[in-house]
């Protein structure tokens, strides 16, 4: 009975620790995203498929993979893809390595498997973040030394670039090396070490760019609409201007579309949220990304050791970082790429990613809160961290920018123990010298009170002598009478 009742305690605080601020906001944004779905595809679904309902079936049949996903990554302990995370790097090498040779040819890239059903560096997004957050996790205070930290990770970066890119996807390749350089930031690289990576990151998208026909296309026909983007060459850029434009404040009405938008229900969805829903609707969606930035950096300020901070860190930064570039797009403020709107967008493999990488997230805000619930886990969770600090973002003095505010060491612990035992010795034997004092004073000033007494008594006493000597004079006299 009592074992009972101690499990149902526990899978209670278990239920209250999961991040239900974080999951509203994600189930508001599926549900955005279904709707803007049906409304932008069901035409295509139409003239294509001869049925309205088959971009959103399978958007349902996605959502729900994901979201039983979801619920598993968050049911695990995160620290699980700590220990697996070289398979899983080695699983992913692969995938990318297969998809030259063997993947579907869609758009002008070779970049999924099974005409555009599955698409390898979806999940390599995630799995680069695990084995990034495991490596950096691993070296400690050690990552300023460019023996261990610079050298290794540029060459793997470089290795993962190269593979990407070759599909083309140079931005899913941008988004990796961004994510990547952010978390080689936190983790307490030297700033000239950063700025190092950040010169050679940009020469070798330049020289990608510059020797890929397919990358050139897109930035030439990019800077020539930047500045009017209405009368575009980019046929998609031009019309998702139209679009959002044509919507106004209030938008059209959900459904009463009237601009026709290239891939309207994927790539290009936001222009339809513009359209359909106006300013509002687009204002909105921005505004359950940014919550998602704050629930998810909150959990990584909070996470219990320094994996689980570089890990929520990336997931949330790699997933804000693809919103902002669809965004941006749609906008004409970014030349066009192949990436979705996270929860939004249609999609299989970028769905099922984006909502395992959730999981993991609800994973780490689960065990933070359970650590901040135990004592035992509290202290237990000192061991091991004392090479690491917290968001100190310190400069001059070589420290990691992770600060240990919230992991105060053991031996911070006892050295302050040490100091506050000195202090109080320090005051007993300050007491005890002054003790003596009292006791001396006192001494002093009885002894200054009986002084005058016996200088008085002494001063009477030769008057009482001369007195007899005079009685016994007086006598003699007599006598001798």
């Amino acid at each position: 009975m009592a074992a009972t009742t101690a499990a149902k305690t526990k899978s209670t605080i278990i239920d209250t620790n999961y991040d239900w601020g974080l999951l509203t906001i994600v189930f508001s944004l599926l549900a955005f995203g279904l709707v803007m779905v049906f409304s932008s595809s069901y035409a295509q679904g139409i003239s294509g498929f001869d049925t309205p309902y088959y971009f959103i079936l399978r958007q349902f049949i996605w959502t729900g993979i994901g979201l039983t996903v979801l619920a598993i990554t968050a049911s695990i302990r995160y620290t699980l893809w700590e220990s697996w995370s070289i398979v899983l790097m080695a699983a992913t090498l692969l995938g990318l390595l297969m998809v030259l040779p063997f993947g579907s040819d869609l758009y002008g890239a070779s970049r999924t498997f099974f005409n555009g059903s599955i698409q390898p560096s979806e999940p390599a997004k995630l799995v680069i973040i695990i084995y990034i957050s495991t490596w950096l996790a691993s070296k400690g205070s050690r990552i300023r030394d460019i023996r261990v930290g610079l050298i290794p990770f540029s060459i793997l970066m470089g290795f993962i670039t190269v593979l990407i890119v070759f599909q083309p996807d140079i931005s899913s390749a941008f988004l990796i090396v961004a994510t990547a350089l952010i978390l080689f930031f936190i983790a307490g690289a030297d700033l000239k070490q950063l700025l190092l990576i950040g010169f050679s990151t940009a020469l070798t998208f330049w020289i990608v760019i510059q020797n890929s026909s397919y990358a050139q296309a897109r930035v030439d026909k990019y800077l020539a609409s930047i500045w009017n983007p209405l009368e575009s060459e980019e046929w998609q850029v031009r019309h998702s201007v139209i679009a959002l434009t044509n919507g106004g404040p209030m938008g059209v009405g959900v459904g009463q579309g009237e601009v026709y938008v290239p891939l309207s229900w994927s790539d290009y969805i936001f222009a339809t949220i513009g359209e359909e829903m106006g300013l509002i609707g687009a204002l909105i969606v921005v505004l359950l990304f940014a919550l998602f930035a704050y629930r998810g950096l909150r959990t990584a300020l909070n996470a219990p050791d320094n994996f689980g901070m570089l890990l929520a860190t990336g997931i949330t930064s790699i997933l804000i970082m693809q919103a902002l570039l669809n965004v941006a797009v749609v906008v004409a403020a970014a030349p066009p790429t192949g990436v979705t709107l996270p929860f939004i967008s249609y999609g299989g493999s970028s769905l099922v990613t984006t909502l395992a990488a959730v999981g993991i997230l609800l994973s780490i805000s689960r065990y933070s809160n359970e650590q901040k619930s135990s004592k035992k886990a509290s202290k237990s969770s000192e061991i091991g961290k004392l090479a690491y600090a917290r968001f100190d973002f310190g400069w001059g003095n070589r420290r990691s920018r992770v600060s240990s505010t919230r992991r105060s060491s053991p031996a911070k612990k006892s050295g302050t123990t040490k100091k506050s035992t000195t202090a109080k010795t320090t005051a007993k034997k300050k007491t005890t010298k002054r003790a003596p004092a009292k006791k001396t004073a006192t001494r002093e000033s009885t002894a200054k009170r009986a002084t005058p007494a016996r200088k008085t008594a002494s001063r009477r006493a030769p008057a009482h002598k001369s007195t007899k000597q005079r009685s016994s004079t007086s006598a003699s006299r007599r006598n001798s009478r």
